[in-house]
């Protein structure tokens, strides 16, 4: 059934209106990418000193004296650790909490952290920025997903993705810090619309031959974004103006959101084959082909509908995620299928916590953060070219392991690397992001090939949303750990990145293997050493 319809996409070919709905999907990547590592310029951990009363003297004497002369009314010079309590001069010599600070604002001129004070028993909320959008991304992403299952891609789509742009502007400008951390929250929940419903979408309206290239093309959309971003945040260094010049060019998507169609396989599968008929017609008029006999498609549309009601047992959003749990147990109840779902999950959850805890480290390897984001987003690029090539030449586990292995090498290199060789820690951290991006993208691959079909959909879902943990705890590790031992870090990720490593040798390669359709055919077979 399945079948049927990518052979009609395929007779469809190429044209304008693919081209039209690959363009609008990947579009939205250019303004996701800014916002996904937004805490980098819009709340960074900054250098502090505290500001005591004028009648007190603090506890813990400052640490550098680098940037005291930029501020000749404070006696007390910046320091990342600075002093966070103060005594009275008073016979009782009563010790205070510092709230009140001055930030070094030397690279920026306005940050979240600094405007609301982000520092010692309130740093947490700073790291908190970040994390928070990510959790959004991590209760967004079944809740979009069955939304566009039940209303279309389309509609979830345009409505996503207008909230997400208007509170990226909005979100700005407000006045209270619960309001803005909760407005975090909101857009990381619509960044799952956003980004993978609107892959879905993509995917379903593309030729089978040609969903590599345009995934291909959406992922290199994604990378100028963080590119784009490292030059914003060099020009503007006010968060609010950054956050809203960032977000405007993403309302230029809405006039193509406008103009693509509705899914035709979602329309089909929905019991409306009169409207896939028409968005199929107007694709056949758009590349200059025609249709097959009406014959045809009445079977085609018939025989999708048919294998439709399979699918709607689903009524509501509780029923959804009741069913992501009992998805879980379903993947842990038998041996061998136990094993590669733990390995997978594992490595998902570690690819996540050291992909971005090195896009997120900029602070801690270069003087310039600007440059760093620039490079990390460049270094990208052949992680995503050369993944492909290498695993249909190699198989997915070898490239894994070794993807792997280099980053944790490198990662361990890092963390005892003298500081005073920056241009050799940027180098290793740079290939670090190359090897944890190319190590994304093969385990994607890979998780897909593993997981028998009978529950690979439940089986890449849970997995995508081990990777999202791992982003919510890696600004937690580069942030609070990082700022107490500068080299932990890169510790953690190193020794998780190996961890990973490991797991990745109790998988079974699948190049040349017929894969499972069931979990019986699973474990019948002696597959696995």
């Amino acid at each position: 059934m399945g079948n049927q319809l990518d052979d009609l996409l395929a007779r469809l070919g190429t044209g304008r209106w693919s081209i039209l709905h690959c363009v609008a999907m990947a579009y939205s990547s250019l303004f996701l990418s800014p916002h996904t590592f937004g805490g980098v310029f819009l709340a960074p951990r900054l250098d502090f000193s505290c500001l005591p009363p004028s009648n007190s003297t603090l506890i813990h004497s400052a640490l550098t004296n680098s940037t005291q002369s930029s501020l000749p009314n404070i006696s007390q010079p910046f320091a990342l650790q600075g002093s966070c309590q103060y005594v009275v001069d008073t016979p009782g010599g009563e010790v205070e909490e510092c709230v009140e600070f001055v930030f070094d604002n030397s690279t920026f001129s306005s940050t979240v952290t600094s405007e609301f004070n982000l520092a010692c028993d309130r740093a947490y909320l700073q790291t908190s920025f970040q994390s928070l959008y990510m959790l959004g991304v991590f209760f967004g992403a079944p809740i979009t997903g069955y939304l566009s299952d039940k209303y279309g891609r389309k509609r979830v789509v345009v409505v996503c993705s207008v909230v997400y742009l208007t509170l990226g502007v909005a979100s700005a400008w407000l006045p209270l810090l619960s309001l803005i951390l909760a407005s975090r929250f909101v857009m990381g929940f619509f960044h799952s619309a956003v980004s993978y419903v609107s892959y879905v979408l993509m995917v379903e309206v593309v030729e089978p031959k040609m969903r590599i290239v345009a995934a291909f093309g959406a992922f290199n959309v994604w990378v100028m974004g963080v590119v784009m971003y490292g030059g914003l945040g060099y020009w503007i260094r006010d968060w609010r103006i950054l956050q809203t010049v960032m977000t405007l060019p993403g309302f230029l998507v809405l006039p193509m959101l406008w103009l693509v169609d509705e899914s035709p396989r979602w329309l089909i599968v929905n019991g409306r084959p009169r409207e896939a008929l028409q968005v199929l017609t107007k694709v056949a008029s758009w590349h200059g082909v025609d249709l097959p006999l009406e014959a045809e498609m009445k079977t085609l549309m018939q025989e999708q509908a048919s294998g439709a009601q399979k699918t709607s047992e689903n009524s509501s959003v509780w029923l959804r995620l009741k069913k992501i749990f009992s998805e879980v147990l379903v993947l842990l109840r038998t041996p061998r299928l136990r094993k590669r779902t733990l390995c997978i999950y594992l490595n998902f959850l570690m690819v996540g916590t050291v992909y971005f805890g090195l896009s997120l480290s900029g602070a801690n390897i270069s003087d310039d953060p600007f440059l760093y984001m620039v490079l990390s987003g460049l270094m990208e690029v052949p992680a995503y070219t050369l993944t492909i090539p290498i695993v249909r030449r190699f198989g997915s586990k070898v490239p894994l392991f070794s993807f792997f292995l280099t980053s944790g090498v490198v990662l361990l290199a890092l963390a005892f690397t003298p500081s005073v060789y920056r241009t050799a820690i940027l180098t290793l951290a740079m290939l670090g992001k190359v090897a944890i991006t190319g190590g994304f993208q093969t385990i994607t691959f890979f998780a897909g090939e593993l997981f028998p079909t009978e529950v690979r959909n439940r089986g890449i879902s849970t997995s995508y949303m081990m990777s999202r943990i791992g982003a919510m705890v890696s600004p937690f590790i580069t942030d609070l750990v990082g700022s107490v031992y500068p080299w932990a870090p890169f510790v953690v990720f190193g020794s998780g990145a190996l961890l990973a490593g490991a797991g990745t040798l109790l998988l079974q390669e699948t190049r040349g293997q017929n894969l499972p359709e069931t979990v019986a055919q699973l474990e019948e077979r002696q597959m696995e050493r």
